[in-house]
């Protein structure tokens, strides 16, 4: 009775043989106008009702009676899709109105926040005032005392010249070790002392800049392995058009580029090149035992391999997924629907905001995702990315389905696109912006979640093949024997389905 043609369900009814002269055709088809199955069950056990009339009633008509049946019954189904359509079209606009509702209320919000934020800082200022005077006060009076101490210990320090040594430990050392050594200024003296060239000097301070726009003008004291391990990601993270064309972007923003605009990174041979700019300072510092060690020494940098950006911890994801989404240029649901998609298929921030409703299909009867090339020009960023993913039973208990629209092309109808700008790059600068109010680190991205489902498949106990994980992810064949896979051939369905479903996070962190 259903029949999936493409990618929406068609209703076909064969005409029973005693009135087919009558009726003029051997089975009646009619297209139901969806491509979710549960609406074409209820839409098809309708037009079951209409056509059992007419079989009942076409012995007794005549065929020019048959016919206007017919056509009063496609009419009236057509009127019924139409209310729907209204219906559905009303649901759109009350939806619409809600979220501009919101928005209007948390403009008020902000508005009342920015105004007490105003008040606050006046006070703050008057009491910053306040303490100074105080603080002077106090400081004279400090003087006084010292002053009345001097001219009470006079009298017997001088029969005692032997006690004046002990007097001699101060705390002026100490003081100096004390003060403030920011970054810039350890490295602007280590270069001023050196015979260097202009270009290693400009080099350096490039260097220089850099890490100041991720980590501030730290006191080099403050810097440890950590923090120049977070640098070293980070740089490994930028693209290697970073600086050019586009001014003013921050860190965070130039590595969102990368997966928005799936640029190139920077290599790690330039990375080694910014650490060798900045370690021979802290050479310095550890000879005057300023610092103990050399934190920007012994990192690895395999320059035959290309960068592959970190996973996510699970307490990154956990984090991460039990935060509420504060961002309104993007919804929660979609914001939610997004990064489900990501941990569960691995597919790339693009591949994902392309996604076509018709690219659901059913394949050896297993529900799947197809990435191909699109008549509008937007194709996967290799040839092994034309493939297909397995939908997971994970995902259909989220409700993936539920974000198909009637009337929408894309899965992810609220992400829009221009010729400028990608269907992905609103909800990349969105996700940057929550993932650094949450404080996570700058090199773990959208990206990343591909390279969580790469690692937990290739660490999992059961029996499955690297060239499976490479046809799932849309990597180059690991085997390069094997050749290029793509979706209509090559490592059959049932297997990717297999891997798929052993992408399993902890139910305790994994709860959205």
């Amino acid at each position: 009775m259903l029949r999936l043609v493409k990618s929406h369900y068609h209703f076909r009814r064969v005409v029973p043989v005693a009135i087919r002269d009558v009726v003029g055709k051997r089975e009646l088809w009619f297209s139901l106008h969806t491509a979710e199955r549960f609406t074409a069950k209820g839409r098809a056990s309708y037009l079951y009702g209409q056509t059992s009339i007419l079989f009942q009633r076409a012995p007794f008509m005549t065929p020019a009676e048959v016919a206007q049946l017919l056509k009063e019954q496609a009419e009236a189904y057509e009127a019924i899709l139409l209310a729907e359509r209204k219906e559905a079209e009303l649901a759109r606009a009350e939806h619409l109105l809600q979220r501009l509702q919101d928005h209007t209320r948390s403009k008020s919000q902000i508005d009342k926040m920015v105004s007490a934020y105003e008040e606050l800082s006046k006070i703050l200022d008057l009491h910053a005032i306040r303490v100074s005077l105080r603080e002077n006060m106090l400081q004279e009076r400090i003087d006084d005392l010292k002053s009345i101490i001097s001219e009470i210990a006079r009298p017997t320090a001088q029969p005692l010249p032997s006690a004046l040594p002990e007097e001699k430990p101060e705390t002026r050392p100490k003081g100096i070790r004390k003060a403030k050594l920011p970054i810039s200024t350890v490295v602007t003296k280590h270069l001023e002392g050196k015979k260097v060239s202009s270009h290693t000097i400009k080099n350096a301070k490039k260097t220089l800049q850099l890490f100041i726009s991720c980590f501030g003008d730290m006191d080099v004291r403050d810097i440890n392995g950590s923090t120049v391990g977070d640098f070293r990601d980070a740089l490994l993270s930028l693209p290697t058009v970073h600086g050019r064309g586009r001014k003013g972007l921050s860190i965070q923003e130039e590595i969102d580029r990368v997966l928005s605009e799936e640029l190139e990174t920077i290599a790690p041979k330039t990375v080694k090149n910014h650490f060798s700019r900045i370690s021979p300072a802290w050479a310095d510092l550890v000879r005057r035992e300023v610092v103990s060690r050399n934190p920007w020494q012994g990192w690895d940098f395999d320059t035959t391999q290309k960068v592959i950006r970190r996973a996510w911890t699970e307490q990154e994801l956990t984090t991460l997924i039990t935060t509420r989404w504060e961002r309104t240029a993007i919804s929660e649901r979609t914001f939610r629907g997004m990064v489900t998609m990501a941990l569960y298929t691995g597919m790339r921030l693009g591949e994902i905001a392309n996604l076509r409703n018709e690219d659901i299909i059913e394949k050896d009867g297993i529900l799947c995702f197809v990435i191909g090339p699109h008549d509008d020009g937007w194709k996967p960023k290799t040839p092994a990315g034309i493939r297909v993913v397995p939908v997971h039973s994970e995902l259909m208990r989220f409700g993936i389905m539920d974000y198909t629209k009637k009337g929408e092309r894309y899965l992810f109808s609220e992400l829009r696109g221009s010729d400028v700008r990608s269907r992905g790059q609103t909800f990349a600068n969105e996700f940057s912006k929550h993932k650094t109010s949450l404080g996570l680190p700058l090199a773990v991205t959208f990206h990343g979640f591909r390279h969580t489902v790469s690692t937990r498949l290739r660490n999992v106990k059961a029996d499955i093949r690297e060239v499976w994980i490479d046809a799932l992810l849309g990597h180059e064949a690991s085997h390069k024997s094997m050749g290029t896979l793509n979706y209509l051939s090559g490592i059959d369905t049932e297997n990717l389905h297999e891997v798929v479903e052993n992408i399993r996070y902890p139910m305790e962190i994994f709860t959205i």
